[in-house]
C-alpha cells in the first residue's frame, strides 16, 4: 500500500513537472533556496540526490539520507555568479532507519553601490541571504523512506528585509532492482512577511530523481536522471554520473538541459581516513563567471 501511494505521488508530480511556466513567473523571491550548496551537487549539475557521497543531499531530498549509516560534518565554499559567494555548514547523522540533520547556509553578495534617483553614489550596502534548516527522516518500511525539512529563511537588501519559514517534503523508494533508488520531493513550501509593501513568494519546486548503480569489477559507476520544476522556471532535465575508484577517488560529471546559461559540470572527491575533500565546477555561458566550489568533510 505504501508503494502504491508513492507511485500515485510520482504520477501526480510528473504531471506537475510537465505543466507550463506559472503565469506569475518572476514574482518569486528567496531564489537562493534552489542553489546547490555542496561541491558534489555542483559537480552533478545541481542534483546528485541519490549518491551516498552527497553529504548535503537531504537539503534537496528530505528522505534519502535515512537510507545510509553515517555521522559527519561538512563545510563548503563556492564562488558564485559575479562577486557572490555561497558558504554552508552541514551536520548529518543517519542510522539506516532514521536521519537528523542541521545546516547553516549563507549567500553573500559582496558590497554593492547604493545610488539615488539621479544616479549619484550615496554609499554602499551588503545584501545577504541566510537559511537555517533542520531535517528528520525515517524508514517506514524496508524499502520506503519519508522525510521533512523545516527552515528559517532571511533576506536583506539595503534597508528592506524579510523573514520566513519554509518546509520540504520528500519520499525515497528502493525498487526491487538492485542498487536503484527513486525519489520525489516537494520543496519550498512556506511563507514570509512583507518587504516594505510587498509579499515575497517562495519558489515552490518539485523534483523527481531516478538512480541506478552498476558494478564494474572492483569499481562502482552511478547514474542519475532528474526532472525539476520551479513555478517560475521551465522544466529542467539533469543527467549525472559518478565513477568511484578503489573507495578513494570519485570522478563526477553532470549536464543540465533546457537552460540558456548552464550546461556542463564536473568534479571529484578524495577520501582519506575520516576526511573527504570535494571539488565541483560548473560552466556558465553568456559571459557569466564559471563556478568553483570546495568542501571538506569529517566522518565520525
Amino acid at each position: 500500500m505504501k508503494e502504491f501511494i508513492l507511485t500515485l505521488l510520482i504520477i501526480a508530480l510528473a504531471g506537475t513537472l510537465m505543466a507550463d511556466v506559472h503565469s506569475a513567473a518572476g514574482e518569486y523571491g528567496y531564489k537562493f533556496l534552489n542553489i546547490p550548496v555542496s561541491p558534489a551537487s555542483i559537480a552533478w549539475a545541481g542534483r546528485g540526490i541519490n549518491y551516498e557521497a552527497n553529504q548535503a543531499a537531504w537539503l534537496w531530498q528530505p528522505a534519502i539520507a535515512s537510507a545510509y549509516s553515517r555521522k559527519s560534518v561538512s563545510a563548503s565554499h563556492s564562488t558564485w555568479i559575479g562577486d557572490t559567494a555561497y558558504t554552508s555548514l552541514v551536520y548529518s547523522f543517519s542510522q539506516r532507519c532514521s536521519h537528523f540533520g542541521l545546516a547553516l547556509i549563507n549567500l553573500d553578495y559582496g558590497e554593492l553601490e547604493n545610488r539615488d534617483e539621479t544616479g549619484a553614489l550615496i554609499g554602499y550596502y551588503n545584501p545577504a541571504d541566510i537559511n537555517i534548516r533542520g531535517n528528520y527522516a525515517r524508514r517506514v518500511s524496508p524499502n520506503l523512506y519519508l522525510g521533512m525539512n523545516l527552515g528559517v529563511i532571511y533576506e536583506k537588501l539595503d534597508t528592506a528585509s524579510s523573514l520566513g519559514l519554509s518546509t520540504d517534503l520528500g519520499g525515497s523508494w528502493l525498487p526491487p532492482l538492485h542498487d536503484s533508488k527513486l525519489s520525489v520531493a516537494l520543496r519550498n513550501l512556506g511563507f514570509s512577511n512583507k518587504t516594505e509593501s510587498e509579499n515575497i513568494k517562495l519558489p515552490l519546486s518539485m523534483d523527481l530523481d531516478l538512480y541506478k548503480g552498476l558494478a564494474l569489477g572492483n569499481q562502482h559507476l552511478g547514474l542519475e536522471a532528474s526532472l525539476g520544476k520551479s513555478l517560475d522556471e521551465d522544466v529542467r532535465l539533469t543527467l549525472s554520473t559518478e565513477l568511484a575508484l578503489l573507495d578513494i577517488i570519485s570522478l563526477r560529471a553532470g549536464y543540465k538541459f533546457n537552460t540558456d546559461a548552464e550546461g556542463l559540470s564536473a568534479g571529484l572527491g578524495i577520501r582519506f581516513s575520516r576526511f573527504a575533500v570535494d571539488y565541483g565546477f560548473a560552466a556558465f555561458n553568456e559571459g557569466l563567471d564559471d563556478i568553483h566550489s570546495f568542501g571538506l568533510s569529517y566522518h565520525f
